[in-house]
């Protein structure tokens, strides 16, 4: 009778150890809503830095989109995807890039309002995808 008490005990210890290990190296479900507002608030943070440092407000006066693009590059997980279109005060792209509309974008826009003197606002628009 005792050997029975004793392999009960050890079956349960050896369930408890399984468990424990079990729950400890087992990954928690990832909420994709919350990635997307990481994602968008990332992107936000990034232009409002390349705004801060300047560099942003001379490639929208100049429509250079691409810079901007490669300048957002530096800021963002590799695996994620970007576009970046410029639009003037009357909504019209300047900078005609197409993006993928099969997949889940994500999009954040920036306003620049011209340089001093020169009074030209324009919306900075970034979709980005690949984030699943």
């Amino acid at each position: 009778m005792k050997g029975t008490y004793y392999t009960i005990e050890a079956a349960v210890a050896i369930v408890m150890i399984v468990t424990f290990f079990f729950l400890l190296f087992m990954t928690p479900q990832r909420n994709t809503e919350i990635d997307r507002a990481n994602i968008k608030t990332d992107v936000y943070k990034a232009l409002d830095t390349l705004g801060a440092k300047g560099s942003l407000r001379d490639q929208v006066l100049n429509n250079n989109a691409t810079g901007i693009k490669s300048d957002l590059a530096g800021f963002l997980p590799v695996t994620l995807q970007l576009n970046v279109a410029i639009y003037n005060k009357s909504f019209n792209n300047l900078t005609a890039e197409v993006t993928d509309q099969a997949a889940d974008i994500v999009g954040v826009s920036y306003y620049i309002v011209g340089d001093i003197g020169n009074y030209t606002p324009k919306e900075i628009r970034v979709h980005v995808w690949g984030f699943e």
